[in-house]
């Protein structure tokens, strides 16, 4: 009896062992019919509305080919109701005066390179933008939490810059007040610190006018000074017309100076105080100009400057302005000089 129900239970549990594995067998043939989910791609979406997008873009400026992208913080200044005081005013029957002037009569943004020197380009006649008194000015000095900056009438927050012209900053002279004497002549004293321009040479005016350029990457602009260089409207007073006069005689003045030092670049030197003798020679980059040849030092007479040693090629060997070099062949690339 024993061995029978022994027997009937093994049969029990080899059973319950076949129908456990047939089991799982079902249970994974069931998993491999179903297979792997497919995962839908949104690539194919993408590029197809990408496409369409510029099909449409297309097609408008095929139809409007006047038509410009628009600047894309011109929303920022309209949710504000503020105009951007660096552009030129709308055409309106108020601004009669700036109707019919063409793009090359409007200084759309003086804080350009392009403007480092002034170039041809001048200030519109009207300007929406804010006009500031020295009294205001003045509320903004070196105490204040937000120093202004003004340079030729053109004013700047530089509260980003406080360690500067803060309370203990090292330029903290130029706040709340219009100091551009100054950033020539280097006298930071209340004499020196004036809007008074007088005398200066165009030379010094362009120095000046090199740091509109500077403050306006750096900092934020205010508005326009009412003084020598802005009447109260914010309009350019004659004194402005003036310095932009001066500053496109410098323009064109500098533009020379470009040109010359392409033509004549300088020569390499070498003095030798004790030899009582100097050495000059030319390479293909001598005189910070790059070029396919190399050229002979010849001394350059140019009026109003000093005479000084350029590299000259075989072509302009016969100009009126260079002399040859004393006790050196006329075709070597370096010349022994003694000194007076």
């Amino acid at each position: 009896g024993i061995n029978a129900e022994y027997g009937t239970n093994n049969l029990s549990c080899s059973r319950m062992v076949q129908l456990r594995d047939e089991s799982s067998e079902t249970s994974e043939n069931s998993t491999v019919a179903k297979g792997p989910r497919q995962r839908i791609s949104i690539w194919p979406f993408f590029v197809l509305a990408l496409a369409v997008g510029l099909v449409a873009v297309g097609v408008h400026y095929i139809r409007n080919p006047d038509d410009k992208i628009g600047c894309p913080y011109s929303a920022i200044f309209g949710s504000k109701g503020v105009k951007n005081p660096h552009l030129p005013p709308e055409e309106t029957a108020e601004n009669e005066e700036t109707v019919g002037l063409t793009d090359e009569e409007y200084d759309k943004s003086i804080y350009t390179e392009e403007l480092v020197y002034g170039g041809q380009k001048k200030l519109a006649p009207v300007f929406s933008g804010r006009v500031i008194t020295k009294e205001q000015l003045a509320e903004h000095g070196r105490h204040s939490a937000n120093p202004w900056v003004a340079v030729l009438g053109q004013i700047y927050d530089v509260t980003a810059g406080k360690r500067l012209y803060g309370d203990d900053g090292t330029y903290n002279f130029f706040s709340g007040k219009d100091g551009s004497r100054a950033y020539s002549t280097g006298q930071f004293d209340e004499e020196g610190l004036t809007d008074d321009l007088k005398d200066l040479k165009p030379q010094q005016i362009g120095e000046i006018y090199h740091w509109i350029n500077i403050f306006s990457k750096k900092y934020p602009f205010v508005g326009r000074l009412e003084g020598p260089f802005f009447d109260s409207a914010g309009s350019p007073t004659a004194h402005w017309r003036e310095i932009e006069s001066s500053l496109a005689d410098l323009s064109a003045t500098e533009k020379l100076k470009g040109e010359l030092k392409r033509k004549y670049p300088s020569c390499n030197s070498h003095y030798d105080q004790s030899a009582g003798r100097a050495e000059v020679w030319c390479t293909e980059k001598s005189g910070g100009v790059s070029r396919a040849w190399m050229g002979v030092p010849r001394q350059l007479h140019l009026p109003g400057e000093s005479v000084r040693c350029a590299c000259i090629p075989k072509s302009l060997l016969k100009d009126p302005k260079l002399k040859e070099y004393p006790n050196c062949l006329p075709n070597s690339n370096s010349c022994l000089i003694k000194l007076q």
